[in-house]
């Protein structure tokens, strides 16, 4: 019994789950389902143009029903349509997940509704619905376009930024806006239109054109140098800075859009800024050298730190000279445009060399340290302009680096001097025959008198006393050697040369040690008297020719003058040998220098001989 009780349940009847009521057309669109809800019309759509294509029309009730079905059918199409237009105005505004499926779903059925347009293309007027085609695309852009358009005129600026110039406040707030509402749709509006809409790069033109708009009004009127300054700066750093930003520059192309300004308005607002430029350097740097020469009038001595003389016309100069080109580049967002500033730079130097000259001609009692102290300027203004060439156009940079070489070597040249002139009672001695007997003594004796003049150099910094002393060590070395072919002596046999040859040779390590000991770096002079001396010791004429050889190749501006001077130090050497040891050496001299690339060491030019 049991058993067949159970084959009964079998066959017992079992109620199916109701099926879900489909959303009507209106649940739908209040539920925001753009997408079913279009479906829905595109539905009835579909079948009201199969009434029409199949002719069933022709019957009155049908005809009416159907004009009764395609106006209910034109007035749902509207209720759809203004809630996604709505939705899509809004879009900007809308950033939590529920509202970006809402857009995702207005953006569909938009989509939806112009593929519905392309499937009536190719009919005639009167035989598709007159709501044919919808052009909801056309109308979504032109919406976007007033929508961007509301959204700029409406920008606020915050209210805690001070800005004076309405100018000023006009074009930051709207900038603002752009890049807020730029990063909205590179962040989450995107993300609800397919990716070949390229929803991220429409925006941008939009905003583009409207804040390009708003600059080119601004560019028609004269404006101050101010206001020239700031729209420069939103053309060429700032607005380029919005495109870039980490959230924009990835979805957009800023390469396709028109220049922010055209060429006929930036080319004026350039020249407008560059002449104030100009002139704000030009005054800046004459403001810093007439300090420096009223300083100079009123017997001032320049300022000293830790014991070295501080030099804060150079850090001026420098500063002020940088500070405008640095910004005039980006500015004007272009290296070459900025380099015409750069020319103020050649004026300054221009005036300063007549003020360095009339420092130099002067007796005052400031006058060597406020020399000094130039020195170090100039040396340090040429270390910019060769560090920072690519800042100045050729020409400029050429007549700058020539106007400092100038002032540098003359500065060198009233150091030099006066140390040559103090040291010059001493130098009568160099190459006597007291020098001969004592050249310990009188090397000892040009040192310390040396000693006492260059102390006060100690208070220049390391890079100017470095070149300084390098110069005096070359001089004092030239001066040196000049005298030795004064022919006050003569080497009459081998003995006396030998004995010459040595006291040259001590005497180089001593001047050497000392100058370097100093601070200078011409380490290539220290072989100079060496090589010297290696040809007093010489005998053989054909020795004495191979080293001179030798020699010329070290030394390409040792003269047939400064070769001739020297050997007829050899008593011993007759008028013949040295005769035929020169006419050798000129010929070595005219093969050597057509193959020589560069001055290995420039001395003997400055070895003035008779």
């Amino acid at each position: 019994m049991t058993k067949k009780l159970g084959m009964l349940n079998i066959f017992k009847w079992n109620p199916k789950k109701p099926i879900p009521e489909v959303p009507t057309f209106k649940e739908n669109l209040q539920a925001h389902h753009f997408v079913d809800a279009g479906k829905q019309l595109i539905t009835r759509e579909n079948r009201l143009f199969e009434l029409k294509k199949d002719g069933i029309g022709s019957k009155r009730k049908l005809v009416e029903e159907e004009e009764d079905s395609e106006a209910q059918l034109a007035k749902d199409y509207e209720d759809l349509l203004e809630s996604v237009m709505r939705t899509l105005e809004n879009s900007l505004d809308r950033q939590s997940p529920e509202e970006q499926e809402v857009l995702k779903e207005a953006v569909q059925a938009m989509l939806q509704e112009e593929e519905q347009d392309k499937r009536w293309e190719g009919f005639q007027e009167k035989e598709r619905p007159p709501w044919r085609p919808r052009k909801c695309k056309q109308n979504h852009e032109a919406l976007l376009e007033r929508l961007v358009q509301r959204r700029m005129e409406e920008a606020q600026l915050d209210s805690k930024v001070e800005i004076h110039s309405s100018l000023q406040q006009s074009i930051i707030c709207k900038a603002k806006r752009l890049k807020e509402d730029l990063v909205k749709v590179a962040t989450w509006v995107s993300s609800c239109y397919p990716e070949q809409e390229n929803v991220c790069q429409f925006y941008a033109t939009l905003y583009h054109k409207i804040f390009s708009a708003r600059l080119r009004e601004v560019a028609e009127y004269t404006l101050c140098d101010e206001d020239c300054v700031l729209l420069l700066q939103w053309v060429n750093q700032d607005y380029p800075n919005i495109l870039n930003g980490i959230k924009i520059k990835d979805v957009i192309d800023h390469t396709k859009f028109d220049p922010l300004l055209p060429e006929d308005m930036i080319v004026p607002l350039e020249q407008q800024f560059l002449i104030a430029e100009e002139r704000e350097v030009s005054m800046c740097l004459h403001n810093i050298l007439d300090r420096e020469e009223t300083a100079w009038k009123d017997g001032e001595h320049p300022q000293m730190r830790d014991q070295v003389y501080c030099c804060d016309q150079a850090i001026d100069v420098i500063q002020c000279f940088h500070k405008h080109v640095e910004f005039a580049q980006k500015v004007l967002g272009d290296e070459a445009k900025a380099q015409r500033i750069t020319s103020q730079m050649k004026t300054f130097l221009t005036d300063y060399k007549a003020f360095h000259a009339k420092v130099i001609r002067s007796k005052q009692t400031n006058t060597e340290a406020v020399l000094m102290v130039n020195l170090s300027c100039l040396i340090q203004c040429r270390d910019y302009v060769t560090k920072k060439a690519h800042l100045f156009p050729e020409d400029v940079k050429t007549d700058c680096l020539s106007l400092l070489a100038t002032m540098i070597e003359r500065s060198h040249r009233h150091f030099i001097s006066n140390m040559l002139k103090e040291l010059k009672d001493l130098y009568r001695k160099v190459g006597s025959s007291e020098w001969l007997k004592n050249s310990d003594g009188v090397c000892e004796e040009l040192l310390a008198k040396l000693d006492g003049h260059i102390q006060k150099f100690n208070n220049l910094d390391k890079t100017c006393c470095q070149e300084l002393l390098g110069g005096m060590h070359k001089e004092f070395l030239a001066e040196y050697v000049r005298k030795m072919m004064k022919h006050k002596i003569k080497l009459s046999d081998k003995a006396q040369q030998h004995m010459a040859a040595a006291s040259l040779c001590l005497n180089s390590e001593r001047m050497h040690t000392y100058f370097t000991d100093a601070g200078s770096n011409m380490d290539l002079l220290k072989d100079i008297l060496p090589n010297l001396a290696g040809l007093l010791k010489l005998q053989d004429p054909d020795s004495i020719k191979l080293e001179l050889i030798t020699l010329m190749k070290l030394y390409p501006d040792l003269s047939k003058g400064h070769i001739s001077a020297w050997l007829k130090l050899k008593g011993n050497l007759s008028p013949s040998e040295l005769r035929n040891i020169l006419e050798s050496v000129t010929c070595s001299q005219d093969q050597l220098s057509e193959t020589q690339d560069s001055l290995q060491l420039n001395f003997f030019s400055i070895v003035r001989i008779k």
